[in-house]
């Protein structure tokens, strides 16, 4: 599996698997929410958007790696959405539809409220 890492401008960079472990551990004299693109909680709707730094897409030669990730949890902690992205910017727009999508569910669960 592919590994990544963010350099100082929030570009990803192929690492090897120690290099990804102390990016990831905290350890890479970067802020510790370096990784934190977007965490949000509406209602009981938690948006969660993070730099994983692992190629999650089923073959890595389609493109680009897809390292962030947006994960929408409901009151039981249960993953209700997920959806996964290739550049810092990429994942700061998907956390903004994640929150219009669960503003949206919300809206639809409560009669429009």
């Amino acid at each position: 599996m592919p590994y990544y890492k963010l350099d100082e401008n929030k570009n990803v960079v192929k690492s090897s698997l120690e290099e990804w472990a102390t990016f990831i551990e905290g350890e890479a004299n970067l802020p510790a929410n370096y990784r934190i693109i977007g965490n949000d909680t509406i209602c009981c709707r938690r948006i969660s958007t993070v730099f994983i730094g692992m190629c999650w897409s089923f073959n890595p030669d389609w493109g680009f790696p897809l390292v962030f990730e947006t994960m929408v949890f409901d009151e039981k902690d249960r993953g209700i959405y997920q959806r996964r992205y290739s550049t810092w910017e990429d994942a700061e727009l998907g956390h903004e539809r994640a929150i219009q999508w669960v503003r949206e569910e919300l809206k639809n669960e409560h009669g429009g409220v």
